[in-house]
C-alpha cells in the first residue's frame, strides 16, 4: 500500500515537472489561465492524439506571427507549428478534417493563438488554418510567394516556399 502511494506521488511529480518544463518554453501570452484546459496541456494532448496508434514523430514549435501577419486577429499573434515525420505522416497531412479538429481545439483553448500550421518534416508540404474575423476556423488560402507584394494577408499562406 505504501509502495503504491509512493509510485503515485512519483508519477505526479514527474507529470508536474514535464508540464512545468513545457510551460516554461511557452511565451507568457501562450500560458492561458482563462480556459478550463491550459494551453500547454491542449498542445501536449494534440501531440498525443496525432501519435496515438501511428508510426509518427510529432514536433511542435511556437512562433510569433505578428511580423508576417500584421493583420492577425486581435491579441492572437501566435502560430503553433506541428511538424510530422514518419511512416504515418502522410495520413495526417492528407486529413483536413483531423487537422481542423486539432487546430480548433488549440485555437479555442489558447487565447493568444490565431493559427496552426501542419507540416511534413523535410518538405515544403504545409497546411495552415486559423481564426477568421467571423469567428470561424478555416483553412488558409494557398498563394504563390511574391516578395514584391509583401506579406500575405491573414487567411493566406505561401505554399511554394
Amino acid at each position: 500500500m505504501i509502495r503504491h502511494k509512493r509510485l503515485i506521488e512519483a508519477l505526479a511529480v514527474i507529470a508536474a515537472g514535464s508540464l512545468g518544463l513545457f510551460a516554461s518554453i511557452l511565451p507568457p501570452q501562450a500560458r492561458s489561465q482563462e480556459t478550463g484546459k491550459s494551453c500547454e496541456a491542449v498542445i501536449l494532448n494534440a501531440k498525443k492524439r496525432i501519435e496515438q496508434g501511428r508510426e509518427i514523430t510529432v514536433m511542435t514549435n511556437i512562433e510569433d506571427g505578428s511580423e508576417l501577419y500584421p493583420d492577425h486577429p486581435d491579441d492572437r499573434p501566435t502560430i503553433i507549428k506541428i511538424i510530422v515525420n514518419g511512416c504515418a505522416a502522410d495520413s495526417v497531412m492528407e486529413s483536413p478534417v483531423f487537422q481542423k479538429a486539432i487546430a480548433s481545439e488549440i485555437i479555442k483553448s489558447c487565447n493568444c493563438v490565431g493559427a496552426v500550421t501542419f507540416g511534413l518534416y523535410g518538405s515544403g508540404w504545409t497546411s495552415m488554418m486559423g481564426l477568421m474575423r467571423d469567428g470561424t476556423i478555416q483553412n488558409f488560402e494557398c498563394i504563390d510567394h511574391e516578395p514584391e507584394k509583401g506579406s500575405p494577408s491573414w487567411g493566406q499562406n505561401w505554399c511554394d516556399v
